[in-house]
C-alpha cells in the first residue's frame, strides 16, 4: 500500500540534534524508510580528520544512538567506507570513481538477500547535488502500462557478482598496505529485478549495471526480456521519476535500499568531497522501530509497561500502538 513519488518529492528533513534527543521524531524517522523510503538528516556532526578511520565517525555514532549498529563489510575495519573525489578512485573500481557517470542503481546488489536495507551517505567534506528514484512508483507504471514487461521483471532471475580486491587482509586500502597483500572475495546473487511478497506488493528493487554478470535467461524469453529489461533501464533514469536534490556538507541522505534508487552526485569544480557510506540490517531497524513504539505507548499511558508490551507479537502491538 505504499505510494510511489516522481521527480515533484518534497525532499523530507530532519535534524541530526533533534533527533538524537527525541524519540518520537526517531519514530517519524524510520516510518519515512518505509513510505517514501528517503530522507535528508542535517547537523549530523564534523570528522576529526578525513583519513579514513575517522571521517565516517560523526555517521557512526549517530546512527548508533537512534537505530543501532552499522553492518560490519566482509573485510573492511571500520563499519563505514570512505570515498574521495581524487583519491583510490579507478584503482578501487568504477564505484569509487567519481568522473564515471554511475546508472541509478541500488547497492548491495551482488550481496545474497541484499543486507543492506537502510543506506546512510554521509557528506563528511563539500556540498554536492545528487538524485534519487522510487523503485516503487516506476514498478507500479510498469504493472499499469506494460504487465507482460512487469511480468518479465518479476519473475526472470538475472545475476549480480562481484569479485572484491580493493581491501587489504588489514582491513584497509590495498593500495595503502605496505606488502598489498589482499584479502580478495568473491560475491553472487541470482533475483528478479523487481521482487514481490506473496500478496503481489513490492517487496525489493536490485538493480546495478555496474554489478549485473552473465545472466542465465532462458533463450527462447531472451529478446522479449532485454526488451523489457532495456525499458526499466531507461525508466530509472526518465526525469519524470527522479528527483534532485542539494546535498550540504555534514549531512546524511538515507535511504531504503530495497526501494530508492540512487546515482552519481553532482561535484562542482573546485570542491574537495569525502562521502562515507553505511548500512543497518533490515532486523535492526525493524526492531528499534519496535521498541520506540512501546516506549510511546508507555509514555502516553501509565497503565502500560515494558513487563508486558515486550512479550506481545508484532502483530498485535501494531494495532494497539
Amino acid at each position: 500500500n505504499r505510494k510511489g513519488w516522481h521527480s515533484n518529492l518534497e525532499m523530507p528533513t530532519f535534524d541530526g540534534k533533534e533527533m538524537v534527543k527525541n524519540e518520537d521524531l526517531q519514530i517519524d524517522f524510520l516510518e519515512r524508510m518505509m513510505d517514501t523510503g528517503v530522507a535528508l538528516i542535517k547537523n549530523i556532526g564534523v570528522p576529526e580528520d578525513m583519513t579514513h578511520e575517522k571521517a565516517g565517525l560523526p555517521m557512526e555514532d549517530f546512527v548508533g544512538q537512534i537505530i543501532g549498529r552499522l553492518n560490519q563489510h566482509p573485510v573492511r575495519a571500520t563499519r563505514f567506507g570512505v570515498i574521495h573525489t581524487q583519491a583510490r578512485g579507478e584503482i578501487a573500481g568504477a564505484d569509487y570513481d567519481h568522473k564515471n557517470p554511475l546508472s541509478m542503481h541500488t547497492d548491495h546488489s551482488v550481496y545474497h538477500g541484499t543486507p543492506g536495507y537502510l543506506q546512510f551517505m554521509y557528506q563528511a567534506r563539500g556540498s554536492v547535488s545528487s538524485k534519487v528514484c522510487d523503485g516503487v512508483a516506476i514498478a507500479n507504471y510498469l504493472r499499469e502500462n506494460h504487465p507482460e514487461d512487469f511480468e518479465l521483471l518479476t519473475t526472470v532471475n538475472v545475476t549480480h557478482s562481484s569479485r572484491n580486491c580493493i581491501y587489504a587482509k588489514s582491513g584497509g586500502y590495498r593500495r595503502d598496505s605496505p606488502d598489498g597483500d589482499g584479502a580478495t572475495f568473491e560475491l553472487v546473487h541470482t533475483h528478479p529485478v523487481i521482487q514481490l511478497d506473496k500478496d503481489g506488493h513490492v517487496e525489493k528493487i536490485v538493480q546495478s549495471e555496474t554489478k549485473r554478470g552473465v545472466s542465465a535467461v532462458p533463450y527462447d524469453i531472451y529478446d522479449r526480456y532485454m526488451e523489457a529489461y532495456k525499458r526499466w533501464t531507461q525508466l530509472v533514469e526518465d526525469e519524470k521519476f527522479k528527483c534532485n536534490f542539494e546535498w550540504p556538507e555534514h549531512s546524511v541522505i538515507v535511504m531504503n535500499n530495497h526501494r530508492v534508487l540512487h546515482g552519481r552526485a553532482s561535484v562542482a569544480p573546485g570542491v574537495e568531497r569525502t562521502m562515507v557510506f553505511g548500512y543497518v540490517m533490515k532486523t535492526i531497524y525493524e526492531n528499534r522501530h519496535r521498541l520506540l513504539k512501546q516506549r510511546q505507548a508507555e509514555r502516553n499511558s501509565s497503565l502500560l509497561s515494558d513487563k508486558w508490551l515486550t512479550r506481545l507479537p508484532n502483530q498485535v502491538l501494531t494495532k494497539m500502538l
